[in-house]
């Protein structure tokens, strides 16, 4: 009876451990599972424990028959809670099992997938070097107990103890290391610690040859592989898809274990065909082993993220949200900026203090600020007067005929003219035309904080037209600006022009910096902009509430664009728009692979924008926001006449 029970243990165990773990890949997607695999294999360190607690004070108490019992209600008790796990699992992936039913989805053998994909292949190598090298360790430290202890009692006494100060330790760096561990280290960090461990205690075996030595790496092996290591292995196959999993996982996990077993097998009964001392040569092979079990691991990353891309890719044609900065010129975001430009101008004129009576009359042309004298006073100006003159039409035609390719007297009035209503586009153009020979005109008009805001947020479209270091640096420059809308401009600007030329250097500390701004200077302003029920006018308090929900809204935009100023810039954009999708495994996707991929203090200094697993908000629009604009001023004149008509009159 004894040999049916090892035998369907052998049989159905490793069965019965990949299927919990493949429902377990199947519930969360890749993020959550980091915290949801820690809980879980603690939870399993914690049975072991109370198994080991069991196996030593029952093995001299009551008999095996009797033990056999207890084992069988254990087992029938996690069927039960297998069962009910399955029934409250939250169909988050139907479409997924949908499109596998489909008949376009053709079965895919797991001999197919290993040929096609070297992610699996190192997988299968990493399960198959860990099993020989766990066999070898098992089969040494098994000898010199059975040498050293006298068979029956003493021997499982000492086996008893041996794994229950295993499975306590187990729990001890669970319970303080788990989730901290793959948090900080990643998953082929806490991988490699396994094969790392085995070949330092390899050299101390060699080193000190004993029992005591072969106890202390067999059990230092097979506390790690019980925590961090079964961890992060399990969380590999997280961004694999479900028809993946299911065909692959179990061979992986069974097949290639067993196969690692058997060839261990073979190597120790070479050894003792040829009478050698086998610890010796066993602990050699096994830092052999350790050293090509780090080279796979070392490729494992690349694999893990290549999974990741391939997951966002997958979910990225589902997703109709806006895109971070495309290449492009000026003309790809002509539409955008102007309709914000109209919120920000309106805006500004809502503000207190703001002098009304300086501004022109209804259909004007004139600018306001530095450029509204210049354009006001043009016989002044000399050479800029025919520029400055006053018709719309005359000055559009001068702007087209100006020979703009080499510096003039009259670069910078057409700067000043960014903040003409009517001319801003015309002059937009021409300085695109005369960016690459005016670049640093532009760059000290947009670094000049007493230069109109109107102008510096219109020069990085014109920089964005020259694609040269000296245009970069100077947007690098604008990332510091106080006003977000002149940091935006910059970020898509310094998008286009390194898309434009690959060899722009941009400054991975000047990256930190700028989004260490953003972390700073985020302003919450998620809530809806209704007229102060006290009746006290605070209708400029509403528009700062309104500009300040749209940077929020774009804030994490912008942090996306200088991030793709440093990292792979397609991901970036698959992530960014995964991150504003309402299928949990696509924004758990897009969230494991930021945490993967982000260099630790760029992660830190992103993260507050990210962090959460809630659906970002979609940035809106700015016609959207002016028509909240606009709502909230007929709100706010509605209750000042309202105000007024309830004033009680003189008595």
């Amino acid at each position: 009876m004894s040999i049916a029970i090892y035998l369907h243990l052998a049989v159905f165990g490793p069965l019965l451990m990949t299927a919990f773990w493949s429902l377990i890949n199947e519930r969360f997607d890749p993020h959550t599972a980091r915290r949801a695999v820690g809980r879980i294999a603690t939870g399993g360190t914690f049975g072991g424990v109370l198994g080991a607690l069991m196996a030593w004070r029952m093995a001299n108490v009551i008999e095996v028959s009797t033990l056999v019992l207890v084992l069988g209600a254990l087992h029938g008790g996690c069927l039960i809670g297998t069962l009910l796990l399955r029934a409250r699992m939250p169909r988050i992936d139907r479409q997924a099992r949908a499109e596998d039913r489909h008949p376009t989805h053709e079965r895919v053998s797991a001999v197919g997938l290993l040929r096609s994909e070297s992610y699996l292949r190192n997988l299968a190598l990493l399960v198959a070097l860990s099993s020989v090298m766990s066999s070898l360790l098992d089969y040494v430290f098994s000898v010199q107990a059975v040498a050293t202890f006298d068979k029956g009692a003493p021997l499982l006494t000492f086996f008893s103890l041996f794994w229950l100060a295993v499975a306590v330790l187990s729990l001890v760096i669970q319970l303080t290391l788990g989730e901290r561990a793959l948090e900080k280290l990643g998953l082929t960090a806490n991988i490699a610690i396994l094969p790392g461990l085995i070949i330092m205690g390899g050299l101390v075996g060699l080193a000190v040859p004993g029992f005591f030595s072969t106890s202390l790496v067999r059990g230092a092996e097979a506390v790690q592989r019980n925590t961090l290591f079964r961890s992060a292995y399990e969380m590999l196959y997280t961004p694999l898809s479900e028809r993946q999993k299911r065909s692959i996982k179990a061979q992986i996990d069974i097949g290639f274990d067993r196969a690692g077993t058997i060839a261990a097998s073979g190597l120790i009964v070479l050894l003792a065909i040829f009478a050698l001392d086998s610890a010796t040569y066993l602990f050699g092979a096994v830092i052999v082993l350790g050293v090509l079990t780090l080279l796979v691991v070392r490729r494992l990353h690349g694999g893990y993220v290549t999974a990741l891309e391939h997951g966002l890719r997958e979910g990225a044609t589902q997703l109709a949200l806006p895109s971070l900065a495309r290449q492009g010129g000026v003309s790809e975001h002509a539409d955008e900026s102007e309709e914000r430009e109209n919120l920000i101008q309106r805006a500004e004129l809502l503000r207190p203090g703001h002098d009304s009576s300086s501004q022109p009359a209804a259909g004007s042309d004139r600018a306001q600020g530095p450029a509204s004298t210049a354009l006001q006073h043009p016989t002044s100006l000399l050479d800029g007067r025919d520029l400055l003159a006053g018709e719309v039409e005359a000055v559009t035609d001068a702007l087209r005929a100006l020979p703009l390719e080499t510096t003039t007297p009259l670069s910078g009035f057409v700067i000043l003219l960014l903040a003409h209503k009517q001319l801003h586009a015309e002059a937009l153009k021409a300085l695109c035309r005369a960016a690459p020979v005016m670049t640093g005109q532009l760059i000290d008009a947009l670094v000049d904080p007493a230069m109109d805001f109107v102008v510096r947020r219109r020069i990085p479209y014109a920089l964005a037209a020259c694609a040269s270091q000296r245009a970069a640096d100077g947007l690098l420059l604008g990332l510091g600006d106080d006003r977000f809308e002149v940091r935006y401009a910059c970020g898509r600007a310094l998008m286009t022009i390194a898309e434009a030329n690959p060899s722009i250097v941009i400054s991975r500390q000047k990256i930190v910096q700028t989004i260490l701004i953003e972390v700073d200077l985020e302003a919450p302003a998620e809530h809806e902009f209704e007229a102060d029920p006290s009746g006290i006018d605070d209708s400029s308090a509403l528009v700062d509430d309104l500009l300040a929900r749209d940077r929020a809204d774009r804030t994490l935009e912008h942090v996306f664009t200088i991030l793709g100023l440093h990292l792979e810039r397609e991901p970036m954009r698959m992530a960014y728009r995964a991150l504003r999708h309402a299928d949990v495994r696509h924004r758990g996707t897009a969230l494991e692979y930021l945490q993967t991929i982000l260099p630790h203090d760029i992660r830190d200094a992103v993260w507050p924008f990210v962090g959460a697993l809630a659906p970002l908000p979609a940035a809106r629009s700015a016609r959207e926001i002016l028509a909240d604009l606009l709502r909230v001023t007929v709100q706010a004149r509605t209750s000042g006449e309202h105000r007024v008509l309830s004033r009680p009159g003189p008595s």
